[in-house]
């Protein structure tokens, strides 16, 4: 009887430290999900080109050819000086073809669309035919509209930013029309999207969206320099680059930012980005540094 009692006593304690173990395992297992969701993305330098990208302002993946598009405004950013041109390099870094297109003054952004290349140059959107490498269509803008990004609908329309005139050119059907903003700034980068067009204000430091069917804007955050290129990713969430020198995550969840690199103290710049969401490459042209490059984006 007494053996009994020992043995029924000695059961119930292991039981015990069992209970503890898992209960201790449990809160270390809980622990670890919430360091997961904690994680905070990163950039990490993959490569970067030669320097003969003079004043690269602009990059612009082409998924169709595989190849990257950048815009050099050699020297000058706003003088009709026709010194600039456009690169073709590859998903490596390497120059494929140097002045793939002559014949533009301050080329900056860039869009594609059914084999055209549409880059803003100034005070003019021009039409490249992508297979001939020719310019065929010039649409000029008046005044000094200082063009800036460029973002393409679904449809094939063109959205041009005008950074001194704080506009959004559209262009369609050959005419372009003007969308005042409803905000003073300086407008420049912008990203169509289903629900509405997402920009960059490089004046007062903002990330907002605009409506179209209102004609009227609403910041989302503020504080992300002057803000230059702008990327959407998988996840919703998005990049921001500071042309400065700095590259921000914003989360759509809460419009919160995270700064993913600076630059700015190596006179390294980071200006109109694009994003390769296969190989989570983000492309960064570096203005006077003239050089594109690429950082593997960790989430």
């Amino acid at each position: 009887m007494k053996n009994n009692i020992l043995a029924a006593i000695l059961i119930i304690l292991l039981l015990g430290v069992s209970c503890k173990e898992k209960s201790k395992t449990k809160k270390v297992d809980n622990h670890q999900a919430k360091e997961v969701s904690k994680k905070i993305p990163s950039l990490d330098l993959v490569w970067q080109t030669d320097s003969l990208l003079t004043t690269c302002e602009a990059v612009l993946y082409d998924k169709k050819l595989d190849v990257i598009y950048v815009a050099n405004i050699n020297n000058a950013p706003w003088e009709k000086d026709n010194n600039g041109f456009i690169s073709i390099i590859d998903t490596k870094g390497n120059i494929l073809e140097l002045k793939w297109v002559e014949g533009l003054s301050g080329p900056k952004g860039m869009g594609v669309f059914n084999g055209k290349l549409y880059v803003n140059d100034i005070d003019r959107i021009v039409e490249i035919d992508i297979k001939s490498q020719k310019i065929i269509n010039s649409y000029s803008v008046e005044g000094k509209p200082q063009l800036n990004d460029i973002t393409i609908s679904p449809e094939g329309i063109v959205y041009a930013s005008g950074s001194n005139s704080n506009s959004i050119y559209v262009l369609e059907n050959k005419t372009i029309n003007i969308l005042k903003m409803d905000k003073d700034g300086r407008l420049n980068g912008l990203l169509h999207q289903k629900e509405a067009l997402f920009f960059a204000d490089s004046g007062s430091q903002c990330f907002g969206i605009y409506d179209f069917k209102t004609n009227s804007s609403k910041i989302l955050t503020e504080g992300v320099g002057h803000g230059d290129g702008v990327v959407r990713l998988k996840n919703g969430n998005f990049i921001v680059s500071n042309w400065k020198g700095q590259i921000f995550y914003l989360d759509a969840t809460n419009w919160g930012k995270t700064l993913l690199l600076d630059t700015r103290e190596n006179g390294i710049y980071a200006a109109d980005i694009d994003y390769i969401p296969e190989t989570q490459m983000l492309l960064v042209p570096t203005f006077f540094h003239n050089r594109v490059m690429s950082y593997k984006l960790n989430l």
